[in-house]
């Protein structure tokens, strides 16, 4: 378990301010954040590399700072590796090994054991990086703490890596915390997502929750959201408008009109009356040249103003009264549906897609 309660820390001119949150013991969190937000030094403070000030660290239940770094049993890999150069590749990962086992299996399993008796000089980057992040399991740490471990690997090893380090996470019951950029992997891979942000911890929770109900609309954009407009929202008297006739499924939830300009959206949830912000995932907006039956609440109509392809992916923007709604889909659906710019379509999405914060 690592437990933080209002903790600060100072590196020069930057500092960590108030951080709380808690990983639970045997759980993957991951950390997300702008560069320059504080996430090396949030890991570096939990190893004890960096001191910190005020509040307090739990580690497995017990406080850190009685604790020396030595004898934390963490496990801390950097982005860059940071090899013994003097030590070759079987060496390096058998510094502070508990047994040869251990070490032969980690090889074996990170596919490195070929490469046992080189200089760790002369690997590349990806090389090394596996054999850092062997070097950090060999000793069978109780924490593993990884700073963006995987981005100096191709995407089939990158792929392959990631697979394998949650594999150990779960047979060995380790409590992990990994630093990463890429918000998929941050939804493949973390029971526990932490968004820090100029040394605070805006948000923290399942990674589903923060990616689908970010707590302000910068977060909502950091995270990636396309669709986030600013208005006001009014509550409805009558039942919400996806639950036919029901009444909402959680208790304090309502239904809710919001307007935007020239748009009206409905949707659920706990939001007061007032001025406030509508986050609409680009994934939940379906685009169709004709106006279908559905069950979704939202629907508006307008002309595709862009359409960019990425791969087997796209995002197609739809100017709705002078409003761009994007929605993420297949290019083989922009193909088929003949979504080019200029063309008339519609966009849907259901009340529960629009959260408002």
């Amino acid at each position: 378990m690592i437990e933080l309660r209002d903790l600060s820390a100072r590196v020069g001119d930057f500092r960590l301010d108030g951080v709380s949150f808690v990983l639970p013991q045997g759980k993957y969190g991951v950390v997300i954040g702008p560069a320059g937000s504080g996430k090396t030094t949030l890991l570096e403070t939990i190893a004890g590399v960096v001191p910190f000030g005020g509040g307090s660290l739990l580690l497995s239940g017990g406080d850190a700072r009685a604790v020396p770094a030595e004898r934390r049993r963490l496990g801390l890999v950097y982005q860059h590796g940071y090899l013994f150069p003097h030590l070759s590749v079987e060496e390096n990962v058998g510094y502070g090994a508990v047994d040869a086992a251990t070490v032969e299996e980690l090889m074996q399993r990170f596919s490195i054991a070929a490469l046992r008796g080189r200089d760790v000089v002369s690997l590349s980057g990806g090389e090394r990086q596996l054999v850092a992040i062997a070097r950090a399991l060999a000793m069978r740490p109780a924490i593993l703490l990884l700073d963006e471990p995987f981005s100096a690997l191709d995407p089939r090893r990158r792929a392959q890596t990631r697979r394998e380090v949650r594999a150990i996470h779960r047979e060995w019951g380790l409590t992990v915390l990994q630093v990463t950029h890429d918000f998929a992997e941050a939804g493949l891979l973390g029971d526990v997502a932490i968004l820090l942000d100029r040394g605070r911890v805006l948000q923290y929770g399942p990674p589903a929750e923060v990616f689908r109900r970010p707590a302000s609309p910068y977060i909502a954009e950091f995270l990636g959201a396309e669709n986030v407009l600013a208005g006001r929202a009014t509550l409805l008297a009558d039942a919400a408008p996806d639950f036919d006739g029901d009444t909402p499924a959680v208790a304090g939830e309502h239904a809710l009109e919001f307007r935007s300009g020239p748009l009206t959206l409905y949707t659920v949830g706990a939001q007061q009356e007032g001025e406030c912000y509508a986050v609409i995932r680009s994934e939940e907006v379906i685009l169709s040249r004709e106006a279908h039956p559905s069950s979704a609440r939202n629907l508006f109509r307008g002309r595709v103003s862009e359409v960019a392809i990425l791969g087997a992916y796209a995002r197609v923007t739809l100017d709705v009264s002078g409003v761009p709604l994007v929605a993420a889909l297949t290019a083989r659906s922009v193909h088929e549906l003949g979504l080019e710019e200029g063309a008339e379509a519609f966009a849907s999405f259901k009340a529960l897609a629009v959260h408002l914060c």
